[in-house]
């Protein structure tokens, strides 16, 4: 469910067509696409997808400025980031639509640094959308991680409101980083204090964890600086596309809710955009 290809440039090393035999090669059911700010690829990967039997999911983890998508003075209050990232899925045609929509005025109404929406424009196109907190980028995951409780609390209950219950979800992932136990544990007490439900991710950047080493090259090119002995994109090795045995290996003990989410999400979507 969170996923970016190489049309999230400089960030991902996942082309299309490989992604979709490996998938196929996997017995995946259903894979999203969630490229960074842009639906560049969307159209591609729904006929990559659909050529091998995989169900595409079409989506797009966007910006969500904290200040407004009209605000370009980069100032923000204390505790604040200048944005914070929001996966969001397309259940239906129409959530399609409100996702081209919402990724457009990105770039022609937000853009600063980034293509840029807001809680606004987000609330006026969210019918047919399924939100993500996102495990580490969302506004709730930083209010988490500085332990700023009630704040994570109205972020999450925020875009609860906006998606409608059953619609929103707080986003897991375990990526071998330190700080990831205790930020899971933040996360899903923050569930069972809200009732939102959680869902488990892996925010895949390449196919195989053999391409961590050429996906932090690739990031060093992007932002002009000399690749550290042993770095990897966010200091893990582990965000390439796992299979579900991987993934209830991680939180089918302890978390199973979790997992079963992901499925149930992959469900829920179906956009046939009738190419012919």
């Amino acid at each position: 469910l969170h996923l970016h290809s190489d049309y999230s440039l400089l960030q991902s090393t996942i082309q299309l067509k490989p992604l979709a035999a490996k998938l196929a090669e996997m017995d995946m059911e259903a894979c999203a696409l969630t490229d960074y700010g842009n639906m560049y690829g969307a159209v591609s990967f729904y006929s990559a997808m659909s050529s091998t039997g995989v169900r595409p999911i079409i989506g797009y983890e966007a910006y969500v400025a904290s200040a407004g998508r009209s605000d370009r003075s980069s100032a923000v209050q204390a505790g604040e980031r200048p944005y914070y990232n929001l996966v969001l899925l397309a259940r239906d045609l129409t959530g399609y639509q409100n996702l081209v929509e919402l990724s457009s005025r990105a770039f022609t109404e937000g853009f600063h640094h980034k293509p840029r929406i807001d809680l606004d424009l987000l609330g006026q196109y969210s019918n047919g959308l399924i939100g993500l907190s996102t495990a580490t980028g969302g506004a709730a995951a930083h209010f988490l991680h500085n332990r700023d409780v009630a704040r994570a609390t109205g972020a999450a209950k925020e875009l609860e409101a906006i998606f409608g219950r059953g619609n929103f979800f707080l986003e897991i992932s375990d990526h071998g980083l330190d700080d990831d136990p205790e930020l899971i544990k933040r996360v899903v007490g923050l569930s069972r204090s809200t009732d939102i439900p959680i869902v488990a991710g892996n925010n895949a950047h390449y196919l195989i964890e053999e391409d961590a080493k050429a996906h932090a090259i690739m990031q060093c090119i992007g932002e002009g600086r000399t690749l550290a002995p042993g770095s990897a994109h966010q200091g893990s090795s582990k965000m390439y596309v796992r299979s579900r045995e991987e993934m209830w290996a991680i939180f089918g003990d302890e978390l199973p809710e979790a997992l079963n989410n992901t499925l149930e999400i992959a469900q829920a979507c179906f956009v046939d955009l009738n190419l012919e």
